[in-house]
């Protein structure tokens, strides 16, 4: 007989297993905090280094691109040696990274430390992801998955704050410079902690496929993909030399990872995940959100401090309780998706593309009081709907990814939403400042968060895709099946 029965509570964590998730959630909140601070820094670092708007974007945008390129091989050599010595190596090359943005005497210095940062924090979350899919499965890992999130949403209500002090205590010459030094501490608190808890392991014996040419060609193809949005001015015969490049890297790309599988190496596009209808759907879908989440972070907040003035403790006022529903719904994630299995991705993603409209449509055009409770009610709908999307959406996509391919898995994932970040900012950003750092104008804005909606809402088409039913793990669906 065939009865319908809500899933199992999952297990109490073990000892080990706490400590780990504890090391994930701490790396998450120190990288993510990097990411929610450093567009405060963008005002006062544009004026000291007299930068320009395409020194400004590259700034912005850089980190993603490194972050995404490291993920690959972090994940793979993860994979092969075990997770702690990619691990520590991540933190040190992020610290490092920091520092050097720190103490940047000119912008594209700052944009070096910018980069070198990223690929830290590459190499870190290919081992956090790693860790999540090696030792948690079912519900449990949606839970870590959300521990993960969570910790994302405390950096969202920390960085905030931390900012609004250093940049009302300091002179401006020294603010953004303490600002991008805000994760520094937590870092170290990090590093000690993997020291203690991630476990050694003895290395595999097999050969490890890095696959670096196909990196290096697929970061060469986003840098110039990207370049004419940074440099509009770009025409003529250079904007056909960029496109004619950007062809002959996507056909040399393609030969490449032919040639390279058929010599029984491990591509970076791996043939056993694109394959899968429902990977490759997870990773658009991925793609199209997280792109239009950051931008449309991004320019908003630019267009607070600059368009209209607000000071930095008005600004992280108005986001910091969109960070607080993000805590409060990661909490829930797995319940909302015990509850409506697959079907959480396009509610959750028509519910950000509805707030996104709203504010598209509301910013130029409102002003004091009113502007300020758009701009709270927007970021708690679209806090809460992040964070109950998030969990289940990474599961679902590396749920069709075999045991053998866990660490890559998750570092494409990754991958293709770093890359998406890196242009999506480039564009939004330049769309908004119009050329000129100190003019954000309200129509530039909204033309930046009309984009974003665009691609949440394309987001959001795709999850009704039937690739993404019936999962291997059957997405622990809001009802199982039991046969007696």
């Amino acid at each position: 007989m065939t009865v319908t029965e809500p899933p199992a509570a999952p297990p109490r964590l073990s000892r080990a297993d706490l400590g780990l998730l504890v090391c994930c959630a701490g790396a998450g909140f120190a990288t993510l905090l990097d990411s929610v601070v450093v567009t405060y820094a963008v005002p006062l670092l544009g004026t000291t280094l007299d930068a320009p708007t395409s020194g400004v974007q590259w700034f912005l945008s850089i980190y993603s691109l490194t972050f995404g390129l490291g993920l690959v091989p972090g994940g793979r050599l993860g994979d092969a040696h075990g997770r702690r010595t990619l691990f520590i190596a991540g933190l040190v090359v992020f610290a490092v990274g920091a520092l050097a943005a720190c103490a940047a005497p000119g912008i594209w210095w700052a944009v070096t430390g910018r980069a070198v940062q990223g690929l830290g924090a590459g190499l870190i979350s290919a081992q956090v992801l790693g860790i999540i899919q090696d030792r948690f499965s079912g519900l449990r890992r949606v839970r870590a998955l959300a521990a993960y999130t969570g910790a994302g949403a405390a950096a969202a209500v920390v960085g905030p704050l931390g900012v609004a002090l250093a940049l009302h205590v300091l002179p401006d010459h020294l603010a953004w410079r303490a600002v991008l030094a805000l994760n520094l501490p937590f870092v170290l608190a990090v590093l000690l902690l993997t020291a203690r808890f991630v476990p050694r392991r003895s290395p595999a014996e097999h050969r490890i496929s890095l696959d670096l040419p196909a990196i290096v060609l697929v970061g060469a193809f986003v840098v110039l993909v990207t370049w004419p949005v940074i440099d509009p001015g770009i025409g003529g015969g250079r904007l056909w030399a960029v496109v004619a490049v950007c062809a002959a890297l996507a056909v040399g790309t393609v030969a490449w990872e032919r040639r390279y599988a058929a010599r029984g190496r491990t591509p970076l596009f791996v043939p056993q995940l694109m394959a899968s209808p429902g990977f490759v759907t997870g990773n658009l879908i991925a793609l199209l959100w997280f792109g239009g989440l950051l931008a449309h972070s991004t320019v908003l907040t630019v267009y607070l401090l600059q368009g209209r003035g607000w000071s930095p403790l008005v600004v992280a006022a108005v986001q910091i309780p969109g960070a607080l529903a993000r805590i409060a719904a990661s909490s829930a994630s797995s319940r909302v998706y015990a509850r409506f299995g697959v079907r959480t991705l396009p509610i959750a993603l028509v519910i950000q593309a509805g707030a996104t409209a709203v504010l598209a449509t509301v910013s130029a055009s409102v002003g004091g009081a009113t502007l300020i409770a758009t701009v709270i009610a927007a970021e708690l709908l679209l806090g809460s709907a992040a964070a109950v999307l998030e969990p289940p959406l990474r599961a679902i996509t590396l749920s069709f990814a075999p045991p053998t391919h866990h660490g890559v898995a998750a570092a494409f994932l990754q991958l293709t939403q770093r890359l998406s970040a890196t242009f999506c900012i480039a564009l939004v950003t330049g769309v908004a400042l119009g050329g000129d750092l100190r003019t954000v104008s309200a129509v530039g804005v909204r033309h930046g968060l009309l984009i974003c909606f665009g691609l949440v809402l394309a987001a959001g088409l795709l999850s009704f895709s039937r690739a993404l039913r019936g999962t291997p793990e059957e997405h622990h669906a809001p009802a199982q099946t039991a046969h007696r």
